[in-house]
């Protein structure tokens, strides 16, 4: 697990090709980094080995994997080549080094993590990541801008307590009107976006608590996916623009997660599940019952769908799905299970989230026995 990540980037925009220079800090020795497939490891503090191999429990994915002859806990790795797209395993994982528009996020591997070339280390080696971390960027062309979370001082990025990195460079206008940071792509219909933004902000806030000094967005191409990091999140331009921004509200939701412990963030039920039902409550708050509604009849209806291609899906717990891969059960009957529950313990629902938010980890047992505790309801996750 990193604790400190200084990283220098070099883009070659005419190749697509990356340089980078990355010194690790760690919370113990590893001896094991993957990288994108596409980037190949050329020099480090240690001798070392290099060669593709697909993670075990996702073989399709495959990773550039760095072995050192002996483990460290201070590591320096440089490292060249193209920075290859996912979409061929994970639609969404479109990363690329482009003019057009170019993002590099933790998903695509373009600095080295510590982990064995298994998938379920890998999301535990990131989810149990809280690292600070100093970048420099280099090569971008004049007129692009370069985003990011945290602070942003000309090509040097700084973001503290973090477990993942996210940063786009394309043609931005930045909009800045506190506590928000917006890099869109075109002003149309970001007026409204903003008002929208604060209003779900302050009722997030009003349950919860204020939570970040600054919330950035980043605005992406169509169907790169929507993706949270600390105090920022990406969102696609028809998201942000939406009659009801439902994937803003989500995006947002999350700076107010459960910290889950590694094994429990597997199912993803902490977070996804969890930001998909204050989305529903947001819209409740903003747009009304009837806007409410709409969406919990919606998560219902992807739920069948899911369970018409997995049966089996209908009788397992929350707990089993990030170990079976069915983690995607957690936006829909994840957030059910919270809208059943919100239903049964009236508006004591809102002091087990409160105390869910603070709890410095929160697993499936805890969370069973908070849910005891507060409103004297049993579940069985």
């Amino acid at each position: 697990m990193i604790n400190r990540l200084n990283l220098h980037l070099n883009f070659d925009f005419k190749k697509g090709a990356l340089e980078g220079g990355a010194k690790l800090k760690l919370a113990g020795k590893a001896g094991t980094f993957l990288l994108n497939r596409g980037l190949k490891a050329d020099s480090a503090s240690a001798p070392f080995s290099w060669r593709l191999e697909g993670l075990r429990g996702f073989e399709a994915f495959e990773a550039s994997v760095v072995r050192l002859e002996n483990p460290l806990e201070e590591v320096e790795l440089s490292y060249l080549g193209m920075l290859e797209s996912y979409e061929n395993v994970l639609p969404y994982l479109k990363d690329s080094i482009s003019r057009e528009y170019t993002l590099l996020r933790t998903d695509s591997l373009f600095y080295p993590i510590p982990s064995e070339p298994d998938f379920e280390s890998l999301i535990k080696s990131v989810v149990g990541s809280e690292f600070n971390a100093e970048i420099t960027v280099e090569g971008a062309p004049e007129g692009l801008v370069v985003a990011s979370g945290g602070e942003i001082r000309g090509n040097r990025l700084k973001i503290e307590e973090t477990n993942r990195l996210d940063i786009a460079i394309a043609p931005f206008t930045v909009i800045e009107e506190e506590p928000f940071r917006l890099f869109v792509l075109g002003g149309e219909g970001i007026e409204r976006t903003l008002e929208l933004l604060e209003k779900a902000y302050r009722f997030y806030s009003s349950i919860l608590g204020r939570k970040a000094d600054k919330f950035t967005v980043i605005e992406t191409p169509e169907n790169y996916g929507g993706q949270a990091g600390k105090g920022y999140a990406l969102v696609s331009g028809s998201s942000l623009r939406a009659e009801i921004p439902a994937n803003l509200y989500h995006e947002l939701a999350h700076l107010w997660n459960p910290r889950a412990t590694p094994e429990a963030h597997l199912s993803r039920f902490f977070d996804e599940a969890f930001a998909n039902y204050l989305t529903a409550l947001a819209i409740r708050e903003i747009h009304g019952e009837e806007a409410f509604n709409r969406f919990i009849k919606g998560l219902k209806r992807d739920y069948e769908t899911i369970v018409k291609r997995f049966p089996e899906a209908e009788k397992l717990r929350p707990s089993e799905w990030g170990r079976l891969g069915l983690w995607e059960l957690s936006y829909t009957k994840g957030a059910l299970i919270l809208y059943e529950l919100h239903q049964r313990a009236g508006d004591t629902f809102y002091d087990i989230l409160r105390e869910l938010v603070e709890e410095e980890s929160v697993d499936f047992e805890k969370f069973r026995r908070i849910v005891k505790e507060i409103a004297g309801i049993e579940v069985t996750v």
